[in-house]
């Protein structure tokens, strides 16, 4: 099962209702003639994930409000949710994130894995109204952030009568952010020691533990190896990968306070992020992420990440290329092939025991032999930062976002059953 954790520490904060407009500079005459088309109201929900899939510098008037975390009334519940409706206000769409929006108002909807999301509650009344939501008029398209998310889309619903008019709906659109136009500040003078940054509150999932067993490695081997662990460390039934047999973590824990490690937590995310751009590695051996918008934030930052071949991670870190890619079974969706097992067993810990040791003597073993060589590793950062800037540009999303906006009502306006024309289907960036 695919879960979403926010992440504490490298996200935007959510703005206030009474100044959530996103605005952008003056455009010039030229730009006014080529943006003459709709200007929008769009409302969308507060929180880091639709940030990092909205458009950062549009030319509509999006303002973000809080939601009804429907789940913390049920788990079944965690599909729908309500925007906040006060002050009243108009809005020609939505654009949702995970949840989908109750209400008439027309709406686009991003996910991240599972759409719509109701885990273990298929057969029900509330999935079938979900569904019959996604099918109707009001749902202007079903944006999956990556291939990932995209092909558990088509999966899951490869048997639906309607199969035909969800996969229509369908688009692919990954995540963005701002990414600064500048050159990589890196020196040779600071090859040693080697500093790697571990960002997660949920300190075994994301693979924290990986992060603190090699610096112990590095420590018994006399390598120069410093490891930075930015997390509240939240271990056990606050994950669903950790192991649940008591006592599982302590040795992990204890690891935290060895000489190259600097454990942090609760700090601002622009400390994060200079703490980020300052290492020469950053490190998500994660055993479930759907995403991992941490990988974004280090490649647009020149740092290569050590990351697992598991959820979206493979489209975007190329092994030996612009970062690490650690092998990791997994299922035929791409999610670790033990993430259904009884947690309550000796044998579950024995397997995350396993592959934590495995996964801190292989990054370690990659670390070491590409800071040998410096002109690898310089071309690596490169290609870090090539990848967040061809995959992930802001400018980019935002035309395609703020021309699908209305490409979407135009067709619902036309009568047309789904979705807008064909060219925003299928534009990825």
């Amino acid at each position: 099962m695919t879960k979403a954790e926010p992440n504490k520490f490298l996200r935007l904060q959510p703005m206030r209702v009474r100044d959530t407009t996103l605005t952008t500079a003056p455009a010039s005459r030229d730009n006014e003639k080529q943006t003459a088309r709709p200007k929008l109201s769009v409302l969308a929900p507060t929180r880091y994930p639709w940030r990092f899939n909205s458009p950062r510098h549009t030319r509509h008037s999006i303002e973000t409000r809080n939601f009804v975390p429907m789940n913390y009334i049920s788990p079944k519940l965690e599909g729908i949710t309500v925007l906040a409706p006060l002050p009243l206000r108009r809005f020609d769409l939505i654009h949702a994130f995970n949840r989908i929006p109750l209400g008439t108002t027309p709406f686009v909807i991003s996910f991240e894995s599972h759409m719509p999301r109701g885990f273990g509650i298929e057969s029900s009344a509330l999935y079938a109204f979900m569904m019959r939501q996604l099918l109707s008029k009001r749902c202007l398209g079903i944006g999956a952030i990556s291939e990932h998310a995209r092909r558990i889309f088509l999966q899951s619903h490869q048997g639906h009568r309607d199969f035909d008019r969800l996969e229509q709906k369908l688009f692919l659109r990954y995540p963005n952010m701002v990414i600064e136009d500048r050159a990589d500040t890196y020196d040779e003078q600071g090859q040693y020691p080697i500093r790697v940054v571990f960002v997660g509150n949920h300190f075994a999932r994301k693979g924290g533990c990986v992060g603190a067993r090699m610096a112990e490695l590095a420590l018994e081997q006399g390598i120069p190896l410093e490891v930075d662990i930015i997390s509240t460390v939240e271990v056990g039934a606050a994950s669903w990968t950790d192991p649940l047999k008591p006592g599982y973590f302590d040795r992990y824990q204890k690891l935290l306070s060895l000489p190259n490690v600097r454990h942090l937590q609760n700090i601002p995310n622009d400390q994060v992020l200079e703490i980020v751009r300052k290492a020469h590695f950053s490190l998500l051996t994660t055993f479930c992420d759907t995403f991992g918008y941490s990988v974004i934030e280090s490649e647009a930052n020149y740092v290569p990440v050590i990351g697992t071949a598991q959820g979206a991670l493979p489209e975007f870190i190329k092994h030996q290329k612009n970062g690490v890619l650690l092998p990791m079974e997994t299922t035929e969706i791409g999610e670790w092939k033990h993430i259904a097992d009884d947690r309550s067993t000796a044998d579950f810990a024995h397997v995350h025991a396993r592959e934590v040791e495995r996964m801190a003597q292989e990054s370690l073993r990659e670390i070491v032999t590409i800071m040998e060589d410096q002109n690898r590793y310089k071309a690596m950062r490169q290609a870090a930062y090539a990848t967040a800037k061809s995959m992930f540009c802001s400018k980019d999303a935002t035309r395609f976002w703020d021309e699908y906006y209305v490409d979407a009502l135009e067709g619902l306006r036309a009568n047309r059953r789904y979705g807008p024309a064909p060219r925003a289907h299928n534009s990825i960036r």
